[in-house]
């Protein structure tokens, strides 16, 4: 290999290692004090470098914020696409796509104070100002690979966006009774303990009531 593409592949391991190191530190500052209060000043100093090299990798902490949020939704993508493609039915979807989302909140306790950060910060911006998202969102991912199920006939015509919202619910449900037990106290989440078998029975529950309810509707 010649000197100058060895360079260059050093060049791009370091800017990956570097650009990995700032969303890392912006998560965690984002997580204890909220996106609107870490400035990219602040952010620079976490990573012991200058505010000129932070915005050489990214151009302003919203285009930061959505690098990391997208990050984390190319993960989940990326196990949709391996669950699909060896699922035997929608409860495999449903199923591993929800424990991963657990997994995520209970494996690491900084996700869940970062998510009610971000729900926090959209609240008091103007989401018109916002820059459109460039990529689909995990309810889209999700809703896509559950519409491939439909036209296989494993589920009712026209049920996947009902069967999404009822998802979406308990995926709400595991963020914040991740935050509850592990930043504010255990007892204040009163559902019990959220583990892969809630899961999975939530998941029962909800097949089995969407193909009664279109049976029914027929």
């Amino acid at each position: 290999m010649k000197k100058q593409e060895t360079e260059k592949i050093d060049k791009s391991e370091r800017e990956n290692h570097m650009r990995a190191a700032i969303k890392k530190a912006a998560f965690h500052l984002m997580a204890e004090k909220g996106l609107d209060k870490v400035s990219m000043r602040e952010i620079a100093e976490k990573v012991n470098v200058t505010k000129p090299v932070l915005y050489y990798y990214f151009k302003n902490k919203e285009d930061l914020c959505r690098s990391i949020i997208e990050e984390h939704e190319q993960l989940f993508s990326q196990l949709l696409d391996r669950v699909s493609e060896h699922a035997s039915g929608p409860a495999e979807i449903l199923n591993e796509g929800l424990k991963s989302h657990l997994d995520f909140f209970t494996k690491d306790p900084v996700h869940s104070k970062f998510v009610l950060q971000m729900i926090s910060y959209t609240l008091d911006v103007d989401l018109k100002k916002l820059p459109p998202k460039e990529k689909p969102c995990v309810q889209d991912m999700l809703a896509n690979a559950l519409k491939r199920e439909e036209q296989k006939g494993k589920l009712p015509p026209g049920s996947v966006m009902d069967i999404i919202r009822l998802a979406s619910g308990i995926s709400a449900e595991i963020m914040f009774s991740a935050y509850l037990t592990q930043h504010v106290n255990p007892a204040s989440y009163r559902g019990g303990s959220f583990d892969r078998q809630t899961v999975e029975r939530l998941v029962k529950i909800i097949l089995l009531g969407i193909q009664a309810y279109y049976k029914e509707t027929k």
